[in-house]
């Protein structure tokens, strides 16, 4: 397959920083004891990656819906958001994430051929949080994120497109979302099988990989 750059997701494609951002949600919750002690487990996290806020919010504090509404809601809302993110980023600066198998040997071997991008749908300060810890940061030409764009993720693909006047580019990820973003992108999709979802149907692809390490002998510069 011949292209002319990669974009990758992060959480379930690049590395898994579930156990760390269930560690610093739970710490996080102690803020909020009105809400009652909670301990968030990887799985509840693992269950959360790619959806959007008021969603993952509304699963982990269900008491949310049934207390707040409209503008209420909504400061409610991103006040948990900013001591969850903030508690999340501390923990994972320290104890950092757990890279897929293959991601470290393979990215500089891609990164050789051709640029390559992240586009995540994550707050501001995840993706360089990542990059740091997993020393990766060089490989990189450019990275976006909904806390940038504040837009749905097929926009945020876009956006690095436009920016880099990629001609022949593809989006890796690992849930049905991932796809379905590419889909309205316009930008075809190689499913990493390996991660966190199981339900990608192979309409949405061009290709599946069950090891990271497998895109270095499927992508032609």
């Amino acid at each position: 397959m011949k292209f002319d750059s990669l974009i990758f997701d992060i959480d379930g494609t690049l590395w898994d920083a579930t156990g760390s951002c269930a560690a610093g949600f739970t710490i996080a919750s102690k803020q909020f004891p009105e809400y009652g002690c909670k301990h968030f487990t990887k799985e509840q996290i693992m269950n959360e990656v790619g959806r959007p806020l008021d969603v993952i919010f509304n699963h982990l504090y269900p008491e949310l819906e049934q207390r707040f509404s409209g503008e209420e809601y909504d400061r409610e809302l991103h006040r948990l958001n900013d001591i969850h993110t903030q508690c999340e980023y501390e923990y994972i600066a320290e104890h950092g994430g757990d890279l897929f198998p293959g991601v470290a040997e393979t990215i500089p071997v891609l990164a050789a051929k051709m640029p390559i991008f992240i586009v995540s749908n994550c707050e501001k300060g995840y993706i360089e949080l990542m990059l740091k810890a997993s020393g990766l940061e060089q490989y990189f030409t450019d990275w976006l994120c909904f806390g940038d764009t504040l837009a749905e993720k097929n926009v945020t693909i876009n956006c690095i497109v436009e920016k880099h006047g990629l001609k022949s580019t593809a989006y890796v990820g690992d849930i049905l979302a991932d796809g379905l973003s590419s889909q309205k992108a316009g930008v075809p999709f190689i499913a990493a099988d390996y991660g966190f979802g199981s339900d990608i149907p192979d309409e949405l692809c061009i290709a599946r990989i069950k090891e990271f390490g497998e895109l270095a002998g499927l992508i032609d510069a």
